[in-house]
């Protein structure tokens, strides 16, 4: 990303100051060489509030959140995603919706606008993509599960919607983007669930098979529905995304979790070639390959490389008692997998407890990839050069914060 420029007499003060390892006063951290660019810092509590914090440059080195002035105090940190100047997210306080932020001349996170969705539930979550300045795509259950609502971004106003109630099978659940909404070639893809909710957040699929519906956006009509046998779950909830596509190649990969208490079938990696509307059915990465059972629960693409994580050992979300349990602990390690091969290698980067949801992201050449883990106490950000395969740290929060996100203003 940005490289770091030092005069070398700082360096030498900054060695000797950390030599004496006196106890002095926090000092907000440097910036990277570009002061011009405005990054975002989310940091979480142990009841996952927390503040959305600006930086003027990516920080370095080790430090508090409060060290970072202007924040936005949130009950629920995660989740946030950017496009142009504004910060858009899930917000599922007392009103739930889309709620956009920005930062306003005082250098301060500020409300900026505001997209109600009166979902029933947390079950019922929302999921929201951005496919321009003007176009916005959601998913609200109190509109119609098999619904995607279209909204104007600048303005946060409902402008429409897309019904694809045709596509009903009678189900007892049924639902049309609530996971997945993704873009590529002009078409939006998304996930159409068929099954069951029980008491889980998860709908019991009616078959083992994830299908997508294809829909132009040019004429925001329904065009096809692709599917792909002995997969089930596409996507896992909206404020994790699980699907992206590869900057490079322009293919489209999407995540099927597996139903995560049976881990049936297997979690897999679906492909949807640059130029195709279809599953390719010729390509899935199996979780079988890499640790069994357990999940896929992240992605990104990248020049013919799949980026997730893999876990140390088996593991279930389900397990342990309470869901989520032991799934959090630091047994997720960043790897990465060649698409033609499928080898998997693992990154020098620090283990994970999945406690942060923001997926890996590039900017300025460079994949960002953020960790949180109790045995080393680190809750950081890391880089990986896709051409050379080096990492290295950018920086750390200091006193017990989780790093939930890290996103760059446009």
């Amino acid at each position: 990303m940005f490289k770091q420029i030092k005069p070398a007499l700082l360096i030498a003060m900054c060695a000797i100051l950390f030599a004496c390892k006196k106890d002095s006063k926090v000092v907000t951290p440097p910036p990277t060489s570009d002061p011009k660019s405005t990054w975002i810092i989310y940091n979480g509590e142990a009841n996952w509030s927390g503040l959305i914090s600006p930086s003027q440059g990516l920080p370095t080195g080790e430090f508090p959140i409060s060290s970072l002035k202007g924040g936005y105090q949130l009950g629920y940190a995660a989740g946030g995603r950017v496009f142009g100047k504004y910060i858009y997210k899930l917000n599922s306080n007392a009103k739930k919706g889309i709620q956009r932020l920005e930062v306003n001349p005082a250098g301060t996170v500020v409300e900026a606008g505001f997209l109600e969705t009166p979902f029933s539930s947390d079950a019922e979550e929302g999921n929201f993509h951005i496919s321009s300045a003007d176009k916005g795509y959601y998913w609200d259950s109190s509109r119609g599960r098999m619904k995607i609502q279209t909204f104007n971004p600048t303005t946060m106003v409902r402008t429409g919607e897309i019904d694809l109630s045709s596509l009903t099978k009678g189900a007892a659940y049924e639902a049309a983007g609530q996971l997945v909404i993704a873009e590529k070639e002009g078409k939006l893809f998304v996930d159409l669930q068929y099954g069951t909710r029980t008491a889980a957040w998860q709908i019991v699929p009616d078959d083992e098979n994830v299908y997508i519906a294809v829909i132009d956006i040019a004429s925001q009509k329904y065009e096809s529905t692709t599917q792909y046998a002995k997969a089930s779950n596409l996507g896992l909830f909206g404020d994790h995304p699980l699907w992206n596509v590869d900057a490079v190649t322009g293919d489209l990969y999407l995540v099927a979790v597996s139903n995560m208490k049976t881990q049936t079938p297997e979690s897999k990696i679906l492909r949807i070639k640059k130029g195709s509307t279809a599953f390719d059915a010729t390509f899935h990465l199996s979780i079988k390959d890499y640790q069994y059972p357990s999940d896929f629960n992240a992605i990104f693409a990248h020049d013919g490389k799949i980026y997730t994580k893999i876990s140390s050992r088996p593991a279930g979300y389900y397990s342990g008692g309470t869901h989520g349990t032991r799934y959090r602990d630091d047994i997720w390690y960043w790897t990465s997998i060649d698409v033609l091969t499928k080898r998997a290698t693992r990154l020098n980067i620090p283990v994970d407890n999945f406690f942060c949801y923001q997926q890996p992201f590039l900017a300025d050449g460079k994949i960002y990839f953020i960790s949180n883990n109790a045995v080393d106490s680190f809750s950081g950000l890391y880089e990986l050069d896709p051409k050379t395969g080096t990492t290295k740290e950018n920086f750390r929060l200091k006193g017990g914060s989780k790093l939930m996100g890290v996103n760059r203003l446009q």
